[in-house]
């Protein structure tokens, strides 16, 4: 539980820093065709680092009152707080379904798809710096696979909501979201992976070794556990399957 929390923290709070990272360089460019890059970049993030991370920190929240036992659930320690805090932010500025829905049916197609490309263009760069670094070759594997898999994804997800079965693609607008974001987090490790690998090899101080292989450990984590659990979602995106929308209303009950 507890490399999980840290490994998901770790690559959430990169998320929201490069998000960051991207308005500035709107800010800064001197090029129209630049600020277009990051400022579409910045439009498919923002559900995701709403979305996303909002779940995300809800189930790190419950892990984290978990590890205290009994106590996690009482005041005496503070995480029975932190988890009634976080709820509220899968509701705050659009429910998380609102925000899914925004990512599939309007930042997926915005520019005949090019903010997606883009972003997608950056990732392929992290990966490809990442495989001059010996050590990390499963970590570099298991990221560009999954990169790929979800440029196919999009697409497909794309095609549907065009289609006579958009209501089947939207049925799947969160599981979607929340695929995408898995792959951004892989993203974002294997980035502070690789960042690592090289202080490391360059002699890293001794007081500094821990946290850097504990990226290394983060990442691999991340991508060996929890990456193929993600490949089994977008595996449910692809076959699409439309019990949701062809379930009839009074089988639910409650007349």
């Amino acid at each position: 539980m507890l490399l999980r929390m840290k490994a998901f923290v770790e690559g959430m709070r990169s998320l929201l820093y490069y998000t960051g990272l991207c308005e500035d360089r709107v800010k800064i460019s001197d090029s129209a065709e630049e600020k277009a890059i990051w400022s579409g970049i910045i439009d498919v993030l923002i559900p995701i680092c709403k979305g996303y991370v909002t779940e995300r920190a809800l189930e790190m929240c419950n892990l984290g009152l978990q590890v205290y036992g009994g106590y996690g659930y009482i005041r005496d320690y503070p995480m029975e707080q932190l988890m009634r805090d976080v709820r509220i932010t899968l509701i705050y500025e659009g429910t998380n379904g609102i925000q899914a829905m925004d990512l599939l049916g309007r930042k997926l197609g915005m520019n005949k798809g090019k903010p997606v490309m883009d972003l997608l263009v950056q990732m392929q760069n992290t990966i490809k710096e990442a495989k001059a670094v010996a050590g990390l070759e499963a970590v570099v594997a298991a990221t560009e696979n999954a990169v790929n898999r979800l440029a196919e994804v999009g697409m497909h997800m794309g095609a549907t909501a065009m289609s006579p079965k958009v209501m089947a693609a939207f049925s799947f607008a969160h599981p979607f979201m929340m695929a995408t974001g898995d792959v951004v987090m892989a993203w974002m490790l294997l980035w502070r992976a690789t960042l690592a690998a090289q202080k490391l090899d360059a002699g890293a101080k001794k007081k500094d070794t821990a946290f850097y292989e504990g990226q290394i450990k983060s990442a691999e984590y991340f991508t060996q556990q929890v990456l193929p659990i993600t490949q089994g979602k977008m595996d449910a995106i692809l076959k699409m399957n439309e019990a949701a929308i062809e379930i009839e209303e009074d089988a639910f009950g409650g007349k």
